[in-house]
């Protein structure tokens, strides 16, 4: 707890130094939230890709399970 009240009453004494701590954390904090938003984004299209190929696989299982026409037999 020594150690972290040391930088408090270092930041209080150097406000040019707690500004660009306060800085770098907000720029820090906006730069993970763009990634998060980004994360959702590609999460969002991955499932839909997901989502059309399932449907796509349903459909071709449905075709190949339709009896074929043999002409030789007719």
């Amino acid at each position: 707890m020594e150690g972290i009240q040391a930088v408090f009453e270092y930041l209080r004494r150097e406000p040019v130094m707690y500004n660009a701590l306060q800085r770098f954390v907000n720029e820090t904090i906006q730069y993970e939230r763009s990634l998060i938003t980004f994360l959702d984004v590609v999460q969002t299209k991955l499932d839909e890709l997901e989502r059309r190929n399932a449907q796509e696989i349903m459909e071709e299982d449905a075709v190949s399970q339709e009896p074929t026409f043999n002409e030789e037999e007719a």
